[in-house]
């Protein structure tokens, strides 16, 4: 049982004095495929109040991105007309609970190190100012989704394996073992705090972690019940009473913010029967206060299509990041230069793999339909940094707009960030003046756009209708229809003919079969000069100068 803390008669008495202690909550979107999403790192993003910089007890290290920066919500606030004027709609937002300040090698800085769930994060500022943010993003018409964990806290705890009742140096970070460990936990600040359905603050004890040291995050069973390398405790998620902890306080959390959907961390780590009870619970919960359409985005760091759509079964969650488009059509054919025919399965045939239903008092969309495209995250290496092609980048760009996923773009994309290692990749945004005359904004506001006013973007189901079996790695004489990869969007009346040719040097031609009425002339909106003319037979040959890119609509 989840004790009760002292703290608990206060939030008692607060929600006993107050007549009405629930804000008003209210349904911000309609439909998740109008939404372009722009991720920002709280702590990297801007510096509204320099005063909160050490709120935590600790000072920010300029220039060391292992550390603390000093963004926060006020930042984000203030700067929430670029972010419109960028064209972006939807907003993902660092974890916003208490965090675990600092660690041996890095601080917690992204928020992912729990230490309090039921606080907020002093280092971003207030929580008026938190609900601020996210009513100044509604009057924009941009929707908040929050980073949460539910799989582990921060390294709040020690092992006292000797039991002498202090901590020694190899006692924090123990290795794995798979009967755990059978030894007193010594807390490095209090126990471990959560929400309970009446607004109650009550602890979590050492029953309610697996407790089994160091995991390696390669190893199936370690990956779930094994703390991260850095000493990230693992919450026993299989324990009714935790599953109903992480409910009632996540859903505290949008009650009093009024944010619109969670990015969920680390989804592989806990097992299915979570995820469906704490999604199929919060979704019940927040629909009882009139808040719908909260979008349950998961992280599933998986190349396997059957592995997101396996997260995604009824009750579970609404949809994941479709990383197998990531790594075979950005990564593979687009910069690496793998024959386009190696994406197939993640454009088209993966779609077998999901339920084709909404999930129960969901977004209303099925999981293929919400899947959100990414080129890079806080995890990953920019995607400037994987070459040294610009136009390549520019053309994983267009890729994300007109695939038939929501697309999401990583703050600092269109300032042409590079960073390549894992703190490397998180830059400070206020260092580059929120640039605007940049390439890389111009297109990414040009896509954006062209995604907004055209239905068959935003919501047609995708047709592969050409994927050469070459790719631009073969230099040497490549056929006419090297690196070439096609695909038509449809929506009611409105249909979009997308052509990519991935080969660096070389025009590459194909002779597409599409929808089109014979005789329809094509023409390019991306921003070409290419107009192509269906053929009796309603195909069309196109050839496409190299790393270009078309979006072919008829007049």
């Amino acid at each position: 049982m989840i004790q009760r803390s002292a703290v608990a008669l206060l939030a008692l008495c607060a929600a006993a004095c107050d007549p009405d202690p629930t804000p008003r909550v209210s349904t911000h979107v309609d439909d998740w495929r109008d939404r372009v999403i722009y991720q920002v790192l709280v702590d990297r993003f801007e510096n509204g109040d320099p005063s909160n910089d050490d709120a935590d007890g600790i000072e920010p290290v300029p220039g060391d991105l292992a550390r603390v920066q000093g963004g926060d919500w006020r930042g984000v606030e203030e700067r929430l007309d670029y972010v419109a004027r960028l064209g972006m709609s939807a907003i993902w937002i660092s974890p916003i609970v208490a965090n675990v300040p600092r660690i041996e090698s890095e601080d917690g800085y992204h928020g992912y190190w729990a230490s309090d769930f039921t606080a907020h994060n002093p280092r971003f500022g207030t929580l008026e100012e938190l609900q601020s943010l996210v009513a100044a993003a509604h009057a924009r018409d941009i929707v908040v989704i929050v980073d949460i964990v539910t799989n582990h806290a921060g390294r709040v705890f020690g092992y006292d394996l000797d039991h002498d009742g202090t901590i020694d140096p190899d006692e924090d970070l123990p290795p794995y073992r798979r009967e755990g460990y059978d030894a007193p936990i010594l807390w490095h600040d209090g126990p471990l705090r959560v929400f309970a359905a009446d607004g109650a603050i009550v602890e979590l004890g050492r029953e309610h972690f697996h407790r089994r040291g160091i995991g390696d995050l390669g190893d199936y069973e370690e990956r779930r019940y094994g703390d991260f390398p850095t000493g990230l405790r693992d919450l026993d998620t299989a324990r009714e009473d935790v599953v109903e902890a992480m409910i009632e306080t996540f859903v505290h959390w949008v009650l009093v913010t009024d944010v619109d959907g969670f990015r969920i961390d680390a989804v592989p780590h806990v097992e299915l029967p979570f995820w469906q009870a704490f999604c199929d619970g919060v979704r019940r919960r927040l629909d009882a206060h009139g808040k719908r359409r909260f979008f349950l985005l998961g992280e599933i760091y998986e190349a396997d299509g059957a592995e997101i759509a396996r997260h995604t079964a009824e009750g579970a969650l609404d949809a994941g990041f479709d990383f197998p488009a990531k790594m075979t059509l950005i990564d593979g054919v687009i910069l690496g230069g793998a024959p386009p025919s190696t994406a197939r399965a993640a454009l088209e045939t993966n779609r077998a793999l999901f339920r084709d239903v909404p999930q129960p008092f969901g977004i209303g969309l099925s999981p293929w339909q919400a899947r959100v495209t990414i080129a890079d995250n806080h995890d990953l290496p920019r995607v400037r940094a994987e070459v040294p092609d610009a136009f390549a980048v520019d053309q994983a760009l267009v890729a994300m707009f007109v695939l038939d996923s929501i697309p999401g773009i990583y703050y600092g994309t269109e300032q042409e960030f590079s960073g390549r290692s894992h703190h490397e990749a998180r830059e400070v945004m206020w260092e580059s003046g929120f640039r605007e005359d940049l390439p890389s904004f111009a297109l990414i506001q040009r896509l954006a756009a062209l995604r907004r006013g055209s239905i068959a973007l935003r919501r047609g189901a995708l047709v592969v209708r050409y994927a050469s079996e070459v790719g631009g790695m073969e230099l040497e004489s490549p056929p006419a229809d090297a690196g070439m990869l096609a695909w038509e969007r449809a929506h009611d009346d409105e249909r979009v003919l997308v052509a990519l040719n991935t080969h660096p040097v070389q025009t590459s031609s194909a002779r597409v079969a599409t929808s089109f009425s014979p005789g329809t002339v094509l023409e390019d909106r991306l921003g070409g000069a290419l107009r192509f003319e269906v053929a009796p037979d309603g195909t069309v040959e196109i050839a496409i100068p190299p790393r270009e890119s078309v979006v072919l609509f008829a007049p």
